[in-house]
């Protein structure tokens, strides 16, 4: 045995000068990959010397409390201190075998690696030492056991740092800060205080500056944008070419996919806020504040932080009041669930009047959000918004406000954001309105305001966004923005009048309502609105000399048919994405493609099941069922729906069931149509089913998919 001690001995003193040996040159040594397989093991090996070393200065420290006598004491404390340093040396190797593979630096490393080391030195020391610790009454000295403590404080180091190599930096006290945060609408920005937050919690613990994998570097905006060894991972303005992106949505078993299997993914909220970060241009000085209420990031920043929200010191109006000032051209509701605060939305300057305006003087104390975006105002308008005092946002955009109009708007004591493009402004009234106290946001898109004044102006309203938009040099050559069809939603009862309209003065548009394509050659140039009054898809492009041809855009309204009494759900959605509860089911508002924008019901893995009352026997022949899909984000139709149907719910029987064809595709959203013959229903029974699991060759195979309803129309 003592042969095997003393052999066992020299290797480990070889083994360190190996280490040594290793650290001089590591610059130049290649590792074959045999021994790589060696390095991969360092994670599991680190555990060993940890565990004996603090079983060693247990014993040695506080061995007479465990009643052994010291000659046993002694053998543990140096078997323990042997394995110690054997597998602490080992670790040490393997760690160093480890790092050559590329990809980890920084401080960070640098202070695991030589602590790692140190440790493997101490341990083996101490170890050497061991004998001659021993004192007359079988006790340790002071000077072994202060050297065991010094060897449990470089572990501890040690393991610190290589635990921040693993996990990220705020890997510890991450949950409790995640806790803590809290939005700011007011002051937030939305790269450091929204996407930033995502990243370092699922990315940096493989992507930080002392863990660089693939070579790409995600702990600061110049090495973001700089990207890695596989190119670019943001591509402004392009998801699909965003390799972040892309890797983000590959499947879960992918050998490519980010985060990998195995460590915390992103939520469906934090994957489609990175998303549409990247699609607004990935903007790093960006303010929250600065995006409209509906907007997708603003949305989901709300969603997924807890936000401190402003407090309103107005009472709420009345409700039968908010809904006789609704009309097709005139849109009240209120800016949240609860909440007192009103948001305004005018359609279609034919029908807007200086009575328009006035009729809102009854709740101009609620008014915080409005919009007049291209209404034919007069002088008098501008008397009239002057008693708005709790507006925050306000968009003028192409209306005739000139700088007569710029002591009254800055005057308004907490307007943040303030929309002027397309108007008379000039330098005079914008250096006017940036005085107000409370702005931050301003547009001044296509207006005598030059990027000169802008740039001077910048500087001395620091505080305040100037947003200028598109400046054109005459020689670039870009495709126009999207049109706009107004009103959002694709629902209506009886009839619905469409307007179209496009942000850029100039622009035709071209559209069709019988399904074919909306050319500069054929297809009508749109005028004024127009009335629909049946099923109509509406298909609308936007030409102008110089410019690219905008993209298609398209939306099919659907006439929604009877009227229930009442709605109910069975089945509670996930309270992230209640909406409205029940109301969302038959309030003829669309949701969008954001499925957080607070008009969608969602369920994960559980089926929807909604009873709709009529007042009288209905014949039924079509239930249509608005959903959304989305595959990269779980989201996906419905497998089987279900309809009973009677007189009441005892006198129910089953109308029909269908299962759905999954398609290979997801469009965003699409109505699903069951054809059913029924006669005199007064209670309906709705039952949606999700896919349990989701089939294989799609995204998230083997995993409950999420359904998302925004309207059920009973025709």
């Amino acid at each position: 045995m003592k042969i095997v001690h003393s052999l066992l001995l020299n290797l480990l003193v070889g083994l360190i000068v190996f280490i040594v040996f290793f650290l001089v040159f590591e610059q130049a040594i290649v590792v074959p990959p045999v021994l790589q397989v060696l390095g991969r093991a360092h994670p599991l090996l680190l555990h060993f010397p940890i565990v004996l070393l603090v079983l060693s200065w247990l014993l040695a420290c506080f061995g007479n409390w465990f009643a052994l006598p010291p000659q046993t004491v002694g053998r543990l404390v140096y078997g323990l201190l042997f394995v110690s340093a054997w597998t602490a040396a080992i670790t040490v190797v393997a760690g160093l075998v480890l790092a050559q593979e590329g990809g980890y630096e920084g401080g960070g490393f640098q202070w695991h690696k030589w602590m790692g080391v140190a440790l493997c030195f101490l341990a083996t020391l101490l170890l050497m030492y061991h004998r001659r610790a021993i004192g007359a009454m079988g006790r340790y000295h002071i000077s072994f056991q202060v050297g065991l403590s010094v060897s449990l404080v470089v572990l501890i180091v040690a393991g610190h740092f290589g635990a921040a190599l693993t996990h990220g930096d705020d890997y510890l006290f991450e949950p409790v800060r995640r806790n803590q945060r809290t939005l700011d609408v007011e002051t937030a920005v939305v790269f450091p205080d929204v996407v930033y937050p995502i990243l370092k919690a699922k990315c940096l613990n493989c992507h930080s500056s002392s863990k660089a994998k693939g070579g790409l570097v995600l702990a600061d905006t110049a090495s973001l944008m700089k990207g890695g060894d596989s190119g670019p991972a943001v591509v402004r303005g392009s998801v699909t070419e965003s390799l972040i992106i892309e890797r983000l949505l590959l499947d879960l078993d992918h050998e490519h996919r980010m985060p990998p299997k195995g460590k915390p993914q992103l939520t469906p909220e934090e994957l489609a806020l990175l998303q549409a970060w990247v699609a607004s241009g990935a903007k790093f000085n960006t303010p929250l504040a600065a995006l409209p209420a509906d907007d997708t990031i603003r949305r989901l920043a709300t969603i997924l932080y807890p936000v401190t929200e402003e407090v309103y010191d107005f009472p709420a109006a009345d409700a039968d009041l908010i809904k006789s000032l609704n009309t097709p051209y005139r849109l009240v509701r209120p800016l949240a669930q609860s909440s007192p605060a009103l948001s305004v939305s005018f359609f279609g300057k034919t029908f807007y009047s200086a009575q328009s305006l006035q009729a809102l003087e009854q709740i101009e104390q609620q008014v915080v959000s409005l919009t007049l975006t291209g209404m034919p105002l007069v002088a008098g308008d501008r008397d009239v918004l002057a008693h708005f005092n709790n507006l925050r946002e306000l968009s003028l955009n192409n209306t005739p406000v000139d700088d007569t109009w710029s002591d009254m708007l800055s005057g308004l004591p907490k307007l943040r954001t303030l929309s002027l493009s397309s108007t008379a402004l000039t330098e005079a009234g914008l250096a006017t309105l940036l005085a107000a106290p409370a702005l931050r946001t301003i547009y001044v898109w296509n207006t005598a305001i030059d990027t000169t004044v802008v740039e001077r102006l910048q500087q001395q309203y620091q505080h305040v966004h100037i947003e200028l938009g598109y400046v054109d040099d005459g020689e670039t050559v870009l495709p126009l923005n999207d049109p706009i069809i107004t009103p959002p939603t694709k629902f209506f009862r009886d009839s619905l009048r469409v307007t179209l309209s496009h942000p850029i003065p100039g622009v035709v548009l071209h559209y069709t309502t019988d399904g074919s394509e909306p050319d500069s050659l054929i297809a009508p140039i749109y005028k004024e609105p127009f009335p629909i009054s049946e099923v109509t898809s509406v298909r609308v492009k936007g030409y102008k000399s110089g410019w690219i041809a905008s993209r298609e855009v398209a939306r099919t309204f659907q006439r929604a048919g009877s009227v229930p009494s009442s709605v109910a759900l069975l089945t509670p959605p996930n309270p992230q994405y209640s909406a409205r509860r029940a109301h969302t089911l038959y309030d003829l508002e669309s949701g969008g493609n954001n499925h957080a924008d607070g008009k969608w019901l969602g369920f994960h893995g559980e089926p929807m099941m909604a009873v709709l009352s009529f007042d009288t026997a209905t014949d039924i022949h079509t239930v249509g069922i608005s959903v959304k899909e989305n595959y990269g984000s779980h989201i996906y139709p419905p497998q089987q729906v279900g309809l009973w149907g009677g007189a009441d719910s005892a006198d129910a029987r089953l109308l029909t069931e269908i299962r759905l064809d999954l398609p290979a595709a997801a469009s965003p959203t699409r109505l699903v149509e069951i054809p059913v013959t029924a006669t005199d229903i007064r209670y309906l029974r709705v039952e949606v089913k999700p896919y349990t699991p989701i089939p294989e060759g799609y995204p998230a195979a083997g995993n409950p998919a999420w359904i998302f309803i925004d309207e059920i129309i009973v025709r």
